[in-house]
């Protein structure tokens, strides 16, 4: 990289220093685009000192996640109607452009008219003092999905029938024609009863915007928000994106839950890399994945951890051969299908 800059830049001190405060930023900023947009939880002492007092009619208690562009707080209804705990999500003060407002009341009128026991149901919605649009949803107080899967040591066939589950909440939105395009592990919560939970609708997109009574601007020049680990190759290239898409990022799903892994090790890579490998490179199949070993991405200051065959083994309560012996066929076939290039 030294001797590249150095060629670069042609002997220019200034931009040199300048592309290498860039770098050294890029290098501390962590993998933004994997930290999922509504965290389980915020680390001890964090600061939230800028946390309103209320939503609404709604008590903060505390904030419990943040995204690019609005802070969820946990909060409770404070009056003598009655007294329940909910998610509030509260757009950024910095945060109030034309655009982000309409993609928040989007997200807010997509969610009004689902009603699905497997989706964050929505509660209550309105405007702040200041005029800033804020929606109530159910707390859902539950861990990822592949957290909760290896902590229960789940078999096989009990991760199918919780993924089979997350289908049907996916199913649902499809047919009132809603695509999530944000599906992975850490938007699907499951409970301590074990029911899993969609939740964060932020980038959705309408098929049918005429039946959520609302009016979306097709030629809007937006950012393309999304997870790598989890966007389908059309999402990545920009191109037009329907129900496929979210085939694709469920099937990615699937072969987290079955073998531990990502499809794709892109932790680390350049943008141009990540692009080249998601539309040129082949996965292995679930079956083959198990045997591998991968360094799990780091969140924050904890220690990077091995992936390896026995603790996926582990984790699944079988030995690798017996394991392998499950994913081979059916699974490799259908997961694989999910993850053609082709939407």
């Amino acid at each position: 990289r030294s001797a590249f800059l150095e060629e670069a830049c042609e002997g220019d001190a200034e931009l040199r220093r300048e592309v290498e405060a860039f770098v050294a930023a890029h290098a501390e900023s962590g993998d933004l685009m994997d930290t999922p947009i509504v965290e389980h939880g915020i680390p001890p002492g964090h600061d939230n000192s800028a946390a309103p007092e209320y939503v609404g009619p709604y008590r903060v208690l505390r904030k419990i996640g943040e995204g690019g562009m609005s802070e969820v707080y946990l909060a409770i209804r404070d009056d003598v109607e009655f007294r329940k705990r909910v998610a509030a999500k509260l757009i950024r003060h910095d945060m109030d452009s034309e655009d982000l407002l309409r993609r928040f009341r989007t997200e807010r009128q997509i969610l009004a008219g689902l009603d699905h026991p497997n989706i964050a149901k929505l509660l209550d919605g309105g405007s702040t003092d200041s005029g800033l649009p804020y929606f109530v949803m159910d707390y859902i107080d539950g861990v990822p999905i592949d957290r909760y899967c290896d902590a229960q040591r789940l078999s096989i066939n009990e991760r199918l029938e919780l993924f089979r589950t997350v289908c049907s909440a996916v199913q649902y939105a499809h047919q009132n024609l809603v695509v999530h395009r944000d599906i992975k592990a850490s938007n699907i919560l499951v409970t301590s009863e074990g029911v899993p939970k969609l939740l964060d609708f932020g980038i959705a997109k309408l098929l049918n915007p005429e039946q959520f009574a609302l009016q979306v601007e097709y030629t809007a020049t937006w950012l393309r928000p999304m997870t790598p680990s989890y966007a389908s190759p059309e999402q990545i290239e920009g191109k037009m994106v329907g129900t496929p898409s979210d085939v694709y990022s469920l099937g990615v799903l699937l072969y987290k839950l079955l073998t531990g892994h990502l499809p794709y090790q892109l932790h680390g890579l350049n943008p141009t890399d990540v692009t080249r490998v998601i539309l040129e490179h082949e996965p292995e199949k679930p079956s083959t994945a198990i045997s591998r070993t991968d360094r799990a991405p780091t969140q924050g200051d904890a220690p990077s951890t091995a992936i390896t065959p026995e603790l996926v083994s582990r984790a699944r309560g079988v030995p690798p051969p017996q394991l392998r012996r499950q994913l081979a066929g059916d699974l490799d076939n259908i997961v694989m299908m999910a993850l053609r290039k082709e939407a």
